[in-house]
């Protein structure tokens, strides 16, 4: 499953790239989740919690920094969840591209995931709505941390 979607953060690009490479501060801003270990510098584990249509899961996630680029202001990130209860996971790539727009930042967000077990079952368009719907949080919440 493909995910693309984008928002605008009302503050410049050089005081939000900063933030978006701060794993454990924008985490913070995910609903939900919780950063619960630092492994290393690019290696955190998470908690996660999502309610799609009438099931609601938890994860258990490790979050893996692939790259940030620091010229284009790409950021690279896998992560691979457990759902807690052992019926399915996720594994995802996850790409940020923060561009300069208008003394604003522009977030855009590309992932790939593979999903499987009981969220895998309530199909695509309640999952596309859902992340919609939390993509939209994070963006409000990034707002009110930057």
């Amino acid at each position: 499953m493909t995910i693309d979607d984008a928002f605008d953060v009302d503050a410049p690009l050089e005081r939000v790239w900063p933030l978006l490479k701060d794993v454990p501060r924008v985490a913070t801003c995910i609903p939900n989740a919780e950063i619960t270990e630092m492994v290393d510098e690019r290696t955190y584990r998470a908690k996660v919690a999502v309610k799609i249509g009438p099931v609601s899961v938890s994860y258990r996630a490790t979050i893996v920094v692939e790259s940030f680029d620091d010229a284009t202001h790409v950021a690279t990130l896998k992560v691979k969840g457990d759902e807690l209860r052992g019926r399915g996971g996720v594994s995802a790539t996850i790409v940020s591209t923060a561009t300069a727009r208008d003394g604003k930042t522009h977030v855009a967000l590309h992932a790939d995931a593979q999903i499987s077990g009981i969220v895998a079952t309530v199909g695509g368009r309640l999952i596309e709505g859902v992340a919609q719907k939390t993509i939209a949080a994070f963006a409000a919440n990034l707002a009110k941390l930057v």
